[in-house]
């Protein structure tokens, strides 16, 4: 069972995830359209990221950025899979990975935390429907 504090961070967690991955394709995305919807999804997490910073605050919480390890493998991991292949295609593809994974964690997360506190409730629900409209709009772009 997961405390307020524990689904917080890793709300925090996984916005600053979604955000430096999005940054780290984005100089990538030659198309216009897609840019724009890189920018857009940037802008949902950077939002996401921001309100649970605050909310973990207001809770006596420091919150907690990922691990370096772990943001170091992932931006490899990203530069190397960007290196072999930057089309519109493989980006959005790697897109829609980031946020099925991410979706997966989420709902997982959603059904471990049994506390009464709505709002934390209620900003995971709107990570899992970011993470959801991420996904749908990524289609277009395969």
């Amino acid at each position: 069972m997961l405390t307020e504090a524990e689904l917080l961070q890793y709300i925090y967690q996984t916005t600053e995830m979604g955000r430096d991955g999005i940054q780290s394709v984005l100089p990538h995305a030659e198309d216009e359209t897609f840019h724009q919807a890189l920018e857009q999804q940037l802008t949902e997490y950077e939002k996401l990221y921001g309100a649970t910073g605050k909310m973990l605050q207001e809770r006596g919480q420091e919150p907690k950025g990922l691990n370096p390890m772990v943001k170091a493998s992932s931006e490899m991991m990203s530069a190397m899979k960007t290196m072999a292949d930057h089309s519109t295609s493989k980006i959005a593809e790697m897109m829609i990975q980031g946020n099925t994974m991410g979706m997966t964690k989420s709902l997982k997360h959603l059904h471990d935390y049994h506390g009464k506190d709505e709002q934390v409730r209620d900003l995971a629900n709107k990570l899992l429907k970011t993470e959801e409209a991420n996904i749908q709009q990524m289609k277009k772009f395969l």
